[in-house]
């Protein structure tokens, strides 16, 4: 785990930020308050969902259960004041898991999730408008039930309780954030992996395929002696992109003759200009009753796509629906390779 330390921005700027809040007669939690007030402001982009200040784990739920798809690294904090310390100023943290914040959930006891500040107490020295040290807060792990968090998000605040000869901020910057993330995922693919912890299948025979682009009104067999053979310029078919723009809907077909378990599988593309940008996956053991395992999508051209399982799948028939790029970045659809690995 890397340490994520982001430090926060002279106070001079606090007043051009969301953060500032006034009633009527002009009361000021920063901007104007003529109180020292003493707050944390990280500096870095936050998840959508997640409040300022916030160091965030993000849970998949998905059919084989719980995951943990990213998390912070290391928690360190700092804290700031609005006015240079007069003197040398002691500011105390606390881990609040029981704290209320509108708009999110705080955890529940049998979430077996601990979070803990192996420092509590900061000194801005005088003169001076940050700490000259850091707070680290151990989230620990070991115990957690990923299964019981089932709301969207979840914080456990680092707020602080104390400072010496000022106040601490009353608005959301009066803390950090320990945030738990949870989307469900109904199915079998990892849309964070950029690779398939497998081996390749080389058992191919009597795998064949199908292609259809419905706006084309174009269909025909794969030509699976290319779309086997690991040669990114030999393409099993290509289809243009259509002059008004249509980002061209393709779908592939496979029958893999057997049942297989697979951990996922690979689509590799004639060049960048041939790539797809979108791809939805669907598997069958009868080649009649498809199960919808998950949309992928990437925001940049390349030639390699992975779509890897959180587990081992049995299959027989795959079926992916993609859409190819267009406007500048793509002339359409060629499909050079698929490796399915085990």
């Amino acid at each position: 785990m890397k340490t994520k330390y982001l430090t926060g921005i002279l106070a001079i700027a606090l007043g051009a930020m969301a953060m500032t809040s006034c009633n009527d007669d002009d009361t000021y939690d920063v901007y104007g308050n003529p109180n020292n007030l003493v707050y944390v402001n990280i500096a870095g982009d936050f998840p959508e969902g997640m409040p300022k200040n916030s160091f965030v784990y993000t849970i998949y739920h998905t059919p084989v259960g719980p995951i943990v798809a990213s998390e912070p690294g290391d928690i360190e904090i700092d804290v700031m004041c609005t006015k240079n310390a007069p003197s040398d100023m002691q500011v105390t943290l606390e881990a609040a898991p029981d704290m209320a914040v509108e708009g999110y959930s705080t955890l529940p006891a049998n979430s077996g999730i601990k979070v803990t500040l192996e420092s509590s107490t900061l000194t801005i020295p005088a003169g001076k408008n940050r700490s000259s040290e850091k707070a680290k807060v151990h989230v620990d792990l070991t115990n957690a039930n990923w299964s019981v968090l089932t709301d969207k998000a979840y914080l456990v605040p680092i707020r602080i309780v104390a400072a010496s000869g000022a106040q601490p901020s009353q608005s959301m910057v009066g803390a950090a954030y320990i945030g738990v993330l949870t989307e469900v995922k109904t199915g079998m693919l990892n849309p964070a992996a950029t690779s398939i912890d497998g081996e390749a299948i080389t058992d191919t025979d009597g795998w064949t395929g199908t292609w259809k682009a419905p706006a084309a009104g174009k269909e025909g067999s794969l030509d699976m002696a290319k779309l086997l053979d690991n040669n990114q310029w030999s393409n099993a078919y290509f289809v243009a992109n259509h002059a008004d723009k249509v980002n061209e809907e393709v779908i592939n077909t496979f029958d893999l003759g057997k049942e297989y378990d697979i951990k996922g599988l690979q689509l590799r593309y004639y060049y960048i200009y041939y790539t797809i940008k979108d791809a939805t996956l669907e598997t069958s053991l009868d080649g009649i009753e498809y199960t919808d395992q998950g949309t992928l999508s990437w925001s940049e051209n390349g030639i390699d796509r992975y779509f890897a399982f959180w587990a081992s799948t049995k299959v027989r028939y795959i079926r992916v629906t993609t859409h190819s790029f267009y406007g500048g970045t793509g002339e359409g659809t060629a499909l050079s390779d698929l490796i399915l690995y085990k």
